[in-house]
């Protein structure tokens, strides 16, 4: 069995790496921004994460960047894992300043979900997916609410039952 530190660290060592853009406008940008991907093209993800999405960017101060979603699949149930990703400057790797897991998912909502579309507010990043309990086949609609790096809020609302 992987342990969920298992899990994290090797996470945090895949996903660090800018190699692991998973779609084209990605790697187009970064080509266009001069940044080298020595595995483009040949990577391959670990076996546990099943999808990774860039959602929202974000600008403060001290920077800019992106947010990234990573869906695993451990155990049965989906998790989610948020990235805060920030832009290198003068050359400098672009690099993931925060991760953390969603940890509601792997207790109190054990869910199959799909990926999260996101929307950009003034003031956050909402992803809103719908999920399915692995144990009670009961739906849901899940909105994280995005912030700065580390933030987030995880809102559910119970959908009803269809039925004759």
């Amino acid at each position: 069995m992987i342990s969920v530190r298992t899990i994290m660290a090797l996470l945090l060592a895949f996903l660090a790496l800018p190699a692991l853009a998973t779609d084209a406008g990605m790697q187009n940008e970064a080509a266009a921004e001069g940044e080298t991907w020595p595995f483009a093209g040949v990577y391959k993800m670990p076996v546990w994460i099943d999808q990774v999405q860039r959602v929202c960017p974000w600008k403060s101060d001290a920077g800019e960047g992106y947010i990234r979603v990573v869906r695993t699949n451990v155990k049965g149930p989906h998790g989610i894992y948020l990235q805060w990703i920030r832009k290198g400057i003068a050359g400098s790797e672009t690099q993931a300043i925060s991760t953390v897991r969603v940890e509601e998912l792997e207790g109190q909502y054990q869910v199959h979900l799909q990926m999260p579309q996101p929307q950009l507010s003034p003031d956050a990043c909402h992803l809103t997916a719908l999920a399915e309990s692995i144990i009670t086949d009961r739906r849901y609609k899940m909105e994280l609410v995005v912030k700065g790096p580390g933030e987030y809020q995880l809102l559910v609302t119970s959908l009803l039952q269809g039925g004759l």
